[in-house]
């Protein structure tokens, strides 16, 4: 039994006439006798608290993904001739962050309702929803009646695929425009023919087909599209620095949410999609191809991934990549460049691999850093902190600058751009036909 604030109130005031109690005869036994009165009643109070016909269970997504608000509904039935009001608090995993974390509703007679709050899962990976925890109020105020609903069930936290599920809801995916990203398809460029379409301002005199206009009596224009069946190859950096946290997620997070949405648009594309996650070796592997089930390996392979305190070792990559692909391929590696150290050890292997293929470098930004440097300094320790951060950022700029050469593209964006730029990246080498 929990008193209410109701209860606790009344027994105060009861006590104010205890400073007289040795003044006026008689007075004392009578306030006793008051006490024990509300206190009777504060017990029948919780008891019909107690006995009060409650039901209450969860209502989890069907898929709970990393970094987002995900909504929870809990359902509660009254079976009560009188209306309830109770306090609920869900028990959510540790790693999630749940807003708000305490619900407050009141149930009229005989009667359903639902609470919702959203909870923002900070890991990848499976967990486990325990009880959850409810605050009866008896129908006089006076108590609450503390009870526990066992309602554990285990749920597991994806990366965040909702830019790959507004593609999949749409026609055909062909209109990228209102996500940010290019035409899949672009007039005039590539290298298969794709269709006939009326001419239309702007478009190139070279790409008229002569013999379509003189057909039909007016201006026709080839479409071409870019090939497809070509190899991509996404290189997933588990390494120590890609523990390192922006905007709430590790950058290890970012990078397979961008993986996956990369992966998901070439998939579409018609390619042929491969994985390998790596740190001091080769965690996984998966050979290019194509096709929804493929998407669906790439999946399950990113959805347990983490990173490993461990370094990178390059040269192990370029070895097993030399020998596994033989076809000119598209290598999409989202890795960091904040650990001179470990960035230095890519220039060589990227190197080499740019004479067979197409290698692209991919990293997150380290936002804090550059955040700090537009603040004034207000003491010696900040200004000494300036001073790191700026140095940091000089070496991560020559670093950029030394994988990005001989063929080796770098792109280093902020977290919520890596997403539409890998897979702006990625239209644009297709367009250019450079595989």
């Amino acid at each position: 039994m929990i008193p209410s604030g109701r209860l606790w109130l009344l027994l105060c005031l009861l006590a104010l006439p205890t400073i007289a109690a040795g003044f006026i005869a008689g007075l004392g036994p009578l306030i006793a006798l008051a006490d024990v009165v509300l206190l009777a009643v504060a017990g029948v109070d919780f008891l019909l608290a107690r006995r009060a016909p409650l039901k209450v269970w969860r209502e989890l997504p069907a898929r709970l993904q990393v970094g987002v608000a995900n909504p929870v509904t809990i359902h509660l039935v009254n079976a009560n001739r009188v209306a309830l009001r109770l306090d609920l608090r869900d028990d959510s995993p540790q790693e999630f962050e749940s807003t708000p974390g305490l619900l407050s509703v009141t149930i009229a007679p005989s009667s359903r309702a639902k609470v919702h709050y959203t909870t923002t899962p900070g890991k990848r990976g499976k967990f486990e929803f325990g009880a959850l925890h409810l605050r009866v109020r008896g129908p006089l105020g006076f108590t609450w009646h503390e009870r526990v609903v066992p309602a554990s069930v285990a749920v597991s936290v994806f990366p965040d695929m909702r830019g790959a599920s507004r593609l999949l809801l749409s026609d055909a995916a062909l209109d990228f425009v209102n996500l940010g990203l290019r035409q899949l398809r672009r007039d005039g460029r590539g290298s298969e023919f794709a269709r006939l379409r009326d001419y239309a301002q702007g478009d190139s005199a070279r790409d008229v087909d002569w013999k379509a206009t003189a057909r039909r009596g007016r201006p026709v224009t080839r479409v071409m599209e870019s090939e497809r069946s070509q190899t991509v190859l996404i290189g997933v950096d588990a390494g120590r620095s890609m523990a390192a946290r922006v905007d709430g997620l590790t950058k290890l997070d970012h990078a397979v949410n961008a993986a996956l949405f990369l992966a998901f648009v070439a998939v579409r594309n018609g390619d042929r999609v491969g994985l390998v996650v790596f740190a001091d070796g080769i965690k996984t592997y998966l050979a290019p191809a194509a096709g929804r089930l493929q998407y669906r390996k790439i999946v399950d392979a990113l959805y347990t991934a983490k990173p490993h305190l461990t370094y990178v070792d390059y040269l192990a990559l370029f070895k097993e990549l030399n020998t596994r692909l033989l076809k000119r391929s598209l290598l999409c590696v989202f890795t960091d460049f904040i650990d001179e150290d470990q960035a230095q050890t890519m220039v060589e292997p990227m190197r080499r691999l740019a004479r067979r293929h197409v290698p692209l470098c991919l990293s997150v930004k380290d936002a804090a850093l550059a955040e700090l440097l537009e603040t004034q300094p207000p003491d010696a320790e900040i200004a000494y902190q300036h001073a790191v951060a700026s140095e940091l950022l000089l070496e991560r700029e020559a670093m950029k600058r030394k994988v990005g050469r001989d063929g080796v593209t770098v792109i280093d964006v902020d977290a919520d751009q890596l997403s539409l730029a890998a897979v702006n990246q990625y239209l644009e080498i297709k367009a250019r036909g450079t595989l």
